[in-house]
């Protein structure tokens, strides 16, 4: 991996370079210790909340993180990370990745389990804002609604893929297909890509999906699909599909959303809070608390 934090209890994410890991450590213990004696550094995996080292800091001019698991006296001060190989079987830094499916689930008692879901239950205005963003698609107080009840009964955040990273896309990965019609859209070149492919449709005056002749039906919904992640020289991507679908599960448009998770841990860590939507927040906390 090539970012790292240096507490469980922080959503503060770094790049791995020296520089960035003394000016967060000031080089103090845990995070510097020897080992075997060497010099190590320590920190915490972003994804799963273990323990990591720093690999190749001095010799390397892209040092990476790497999973570390202590045996007893292996290191002087206890680590910042917390030991889970459950966690890390799952990880997607790890070597021992695997495919994912909608339905494997952590334990119910997991311990970053109950972390994600209360991440997104305080940063639920920020999920949305996302998601509008990712889609070109208002998120109606109605829809959302439906988004957190439907992630409650499939307790979203006990999904393996499921980190502090990517709250505002897999909660949306959760949701059960929608209907089109009447949904607002301020994206005007997928609006139109739609349009041309359903020339049935209109786009109203208020932004509004629509369809030409209302004695007709529309059978078009749409979900969030096929949810992919891959590393790439220590570097994680991850992405799903936006899909918009007829009664036949054939697709009519498709977007790739691709995870923006240094600028959702830049909003939920911002001391702005001007723009916030705490009525998104209280009802995030109605449904899910």
């Amino acid at each position: 991996m090539d970012v790292f934090k240096i507490s469980v209890d922080t959503q503060q994410v770094h790049k791995i370079t020296q520089e960035n890991f003394d000016q967060v450590t000031k080089k103090q213990a845990p995070w510097y210790q020897p080992i075997n004696g060497h010099q190590g550094w320590f920190a915490v995996c972003p994804a799963c909340d273990n323990p990591i080292q720093i690999i190749g800091m001095l010799e390397r001019d892209a040092p990476y993180g790497k999973h570390f698991f202590p045996t007893a006296g292996a290191v002087a001060v206890p680590l910042k990370g917390r030991v889970d190989k459950e966690e890390y079987e799952w990880c997607p830094y790890a070597s021992k990745n695997k495919h994912l499916t909608r339905d494997d689930r952590r334990a119910a008692g997991s311990e970053l389990a109950v972390l994600i879901k209360q991440t997104l239950i305080e940063q639920f205005d920020r999920v949305i804002y996302l998601l509008e963003k990712g889609t070109g698609m208002r998120i109606s107080f109605a829809l959302a609604k439906q988004m957190l009840e439907e992630y409650r009964a499939a307790e979203g955040w006990r999904y393996r893929g499921a980190t502090r990273q990517n709250i505002p896309w897999v909660f949306a990965y959760m949701m059960q297909a929608k209907r089109l019609r009447g949904r607002i859209f301020f994206d005007a070149k997928f609006t139109e890509e739609l349009l041309t492919r359903r020339p049935d449709l209109t786009w109203n005056a208020n932004g509004q999906i629509d369809i030409k002749d209302d004695k007709k039906f529309c059978d078009l919904s749409f979900s969030f699909i096929r949810h992919r992640r891959h590393v790439d020289q220590h570097t994680l991507s991850e992405s799903i599909e936006f899909n918009i679908a007829n009664s036949k599960q054939e697709t009519v448009c498709k977007r790739e959303i691709v995870f923006e998770h240094d600028y959702f841990l830049k909003l939920i860590n911002s001391k702005n809070e001007a723009n916030r939507k705490m009525n998104l927040v209280d009802l995030a906390r109605s449904v899910l608390a």
